[in-house]
């Protein structure tokens, strides 16, 4: 970490050191005379952990409200003036810190940067879980006797504090993160979505820029998004929160809550068809959304229509808004087009539906017979369904029986493990 202090007499040779100060993560520098947002902070505010919510490579002028002795941070920044900093953003997707002291304490306070992520603090947030539709829809009764409502819609309180990613993850996250985890050269001639990721490598350069509108990343299965997920949490100094370990398994199927055999399918050809993975619940690190966590997230706070664009008498028109529901293949690649081209949800979390169907994990208890108790499932929908799109809706799923079918994700963080999901009784009850 760079340190960077100031005094009146030593401003211009400091400003100096800190116009050369840059994040080893990437040899992208931005120009910091092209502020693109100023944010103003009190000392006040710094009491309490403080959240700023920022875009990969944004320019931003943070300002306080009094003289700043010293600036501690790693990013490209410089020091405009006794109580500001302009620094630019990480490209990647994650969190960061910088550091403030004040002429009358040693002590430093920490500001949080979410970068590419939306900071929520829920205090008894009451949110609608489940889906009301077609049983067909839900557990087909052709396939499940005696039939019964799987997912009922039920209200619940939610107390936590959560870190979502904005938007669903990239290819180039995906290729400039986990770099070593994926081969120089093809290993077998028939593994598509293998040979899709080396040869996005060989067209990537090492720690270059993510863009923030990046095509979303569509064909990753469970195994390599918790991957990403461990990659991520070690890369920001936190506690993985995936274990795995060699297993001889048949099939995927969820043991006990945080204890799965998932498909083993890895950006390299594997011996083990499956692979055990136990949940670390100690960990501070970055996971896949749980299916009620998808629910919540992507209801935004809506307790009333079926889908952000209201219910199945939207035009198409109304749903673009939402959802991008086309079919775009480039080069054999499978690319899903750009994340964050439309309307966010009631939370500010972009391409919930369309775009890219997400992975989900059932933590202990898959509710659907016709998923055979399966560890996950799709979410959302991907872009591929036009002809289908008035079917989707917040409880639309598409089962993954194996876990080896490819789609995309976006990841969560609990921060401090503090979540507390009380259901709220009716008073029909």
């Amino acid at each position: 970490m760079n340190k960077i202090s100031f005094s009146v007499f030593s401003f211009l040779a400091l400003c100096i050191l800190l116009c050369t100060a840059c994040s080893d993560d990437s040899s992208y520098k931005a120009d910091l005379s092209q502020i693109q947002r100023s944010i103003n902070i009190t000392r006040d505010s710094l009491g309490k952990e403080l959240w700023l919510e920022v875009e990969k490579n944004e320019v931003i002028k943070l300002c306080l409200d009094r003289k700043v002795r010293t600036w501690e941070s790693s990013l490209n920044s410089k020091i405009p003036n006794d109580s500001c900093l302009t620094f630019q953003a990480p490209t990647l997707i994650g969190v960061d810190t910088i550091n403030v002291k004040f002429f009358d304490t040693d002590s430093a306070h920490k500001i949080n940067l979410a970068v590419g992520m939306k900071y929520l603090d829920f205090k008894n947030e009451e949110v609608l879980l489940g889906y009301k539709g077609n049983p067909s829809m839900v557990n087909p009764p052709w396939i499940c006797r005696p039939y019964k409502e799987a997912d009922p819609e039920r209200l619940i309180s939610v107390t936590g504090t959560y870190l979502v990613d904005k938007r669903p993850v990239t290819q180039c996250e995906i290729v400039q993160l986990m770099w070593d985890s994926i081969p120089n050269k093809i290993q077998l001639e028939d593994a598509f979505f293998k040979n899709g990721w080396i040869s996005r490598k060989k067209l990537a350069q090492r720690n270059s820029i993510c863009e923030l509108q990046d095509s979303a990343a569509s064909t990753i299965s469970v195994y390599q998004a918790m991957k990403y997920a461990n990659a991520r949490s070690i890369r920001d100094g936190l506690k993985p929160y995936y274990i795995f370990s060699a297993i001889d398994a048949q099939g995927a199927v969820i043991h006990t809550k945080g204890k799965y055999d998932i498909c083993n399918n890895d950006f390299t050809i594997q011996e083990n068809e499956y692979i055990q993975v136990s949940v670390n619940y100690s960990s501070d690190g970055y996971r896949l959304l749980y299916y009620d966590e998808w629910m919540m997230f992507a209801r935004g706070g809506d307790k009333k229509n079926k889908a952000p664009w209201g219910d199945t008498t939207a035009t198409f028109e109304e749903v673009s808004k939402y959802a991008k529901f086309t079919y775009n293949e480039n080069d054999g690649l499978y690319d899903a087009g750009l994340v964050g081209q439309l309307e966010p949800n009631g939370y500010g979390l972009y391409d919930i539906f369309g775009l890219v169907e997400e992975h989900v994990l059932f933590e202990e208890l898959n509710p659907f017979c016709y998923l055979k108790a399966r560890p996950s499932c799709f979410k959302g929908g991907n872009n591929h369904i036009t002809y289908t799109w008035k079917e989707i809706n917040y409880g639309y799923r598409r089962p993954n029986y194996t876990n080896c079918q490819p789609g995309g994700f976006r990841l969560i963080r609990n921060i401090g493990n503090n979540a507390k999901w009380t259901e709220i009784k009716s008073d029909k009850e």
